[in-house]
C-alpha cells in the first residue's frame, strides 16, 4: 500500500529513541533495529514518535487480543467488532 505518511507510535521510549538514531544498535534487538532502518532507507515517509501507555490502551487491547485469535487481522480503516467498545471507550475519556 502506498501511503502519503506512516506514523509508528509506541510506549517504549529507549525503542522509539533507538528506530529514529541513525547508528548501529549494539542491543539485544540491534538486528531488528538495523532491519527498521533499512525499511527507513526505502521510504522517506515513516517517523516514530512515543506516546504514552495511558494513551496507548486500544493498541494495547487489539495487540493482546489478537495475539489470542488465530484469524488473520488487518485493520485498515477501522477496528474488529471485539474492539468497538474499547474505541468507543477512548472517545468517551477523550482519548481520541
Amino acid at each position: 500500500m502506498q501511503w502519503a505518511k506512516i506514523i509508528i507510535e509506541g510506549d517504549a521510549l529507549s525503542i522509539i529513541k533507538k528506530c529514529k538514531m541513525n547508528s548501529y544498535d549494539r542491543s539485544m534487538i540491534g538486528a531488528l533495529i538495523y532491519d527498521i532502518h533499512q525499511i527507513m532507507t526505502k521510504s522517506s515517509n515513516i517517523s516514530f514518535e512515543y506516546i504514552p501507555r495511558e494513551g496507548n490502551s486500544l493498541a494495547h487491547s487489539l495487540a493482546d487480543e489478537t495475539s489470542k485469535r488465530k484469524d488473520e487481522i488487518y485493520l485498515i480503516g477501522g477496528v474488529p467488532e471485539y474492539a468497538e467498545h474499547l474505541k468507543d471507550r477512548d472517545k468517551e475519556d477523550g482519548m481520541d
